[in-house]
């Protein structure tokens, strides 16, 4: 038996529907990853956040010091202002004199904190005094503050003992922290090295 061409069945081709080719091969779409969000952060943005709250907590603290002391230092002047004003008001050189000895005594005692230094009289009581200042301000004053006290008629430099005591309470109000003076005190011994 002979078959002939049209006895051969043709092959049946796919239509050309479009829901068809869908049904036969499950593709899914294409997903692009999700953009890294704000959080959780990054190490490096978690250091930096450390280093500024380390240094914001670091500044307010130097300011509190520094604005406690500025407060302290007024005080202490105000109280000055008010001898000095007294001094100018009566002229009175030995209750000028008894007003600032008192003034230095206390200060000695509370800012200082060096209640032994305050038992102290006479020369030694200069040399406490003039320990903090190397210009050794006091001693032109030594007699007055030793002894003039208790004399009637002293005679000394009444503007120039205020100034000294205001110039000498405000380098040990505001002076810097221990940490501070030890730094500003290496510069200066290694400037003296180099020279």
């Amino acid at each position: 038996m002979m078959i002939t061409l049209a006895q051969i069945p043709s092959p049946t081709l796919p239509t050309a529907d479009p829901n068809q080719g869908q049904q036969m091969l499950p593709l899914r779409d294409i997903r692009l990853p999700v953009e890294p969000g704000f959080w959780p952060l990054a190490p490096g943005w978690w250091l930096l956040i450390t280093v500024i709250l380390v240094l914001i907590i670091w500044l307010a603290f130097k300011w509190y010091k520094h604005r406690i002391k500025k407060q302290r230092w007024l005080a202490i002047n105000q109280q000055l202002s008010e001898i000095e004003y007294n001094y100018q008001q009566n002229k009175n050189q030995q209750l000028l004199l008894t007003q600032v000895s008192t003034l230095l005594r206390r200060f000695v005692k509370y800012q200082l904190k060096q209640n032994q230094a305050t038992s102290l009289a006479g020369h030694k009581w200069i040399e406490y005094l003039n320990q903090f200042d190397s210009s050794q301000s006091f001693a032109a004053y030594e007699q007055a503050l030793t002894q003039g006290v208790y004399q009637a008629n002293c005679q000394y430099d009444a503007p120039g003992l205020i100034t000294t005591t205001r110039r000498f309470m405000q380098q040990q109000v505001m002076k810097p922290t221990a940490s501070q003076s030890l730094e500003t005190e290496t510069k200066q011994q290694e400037g003296k090295a180099h020279v």
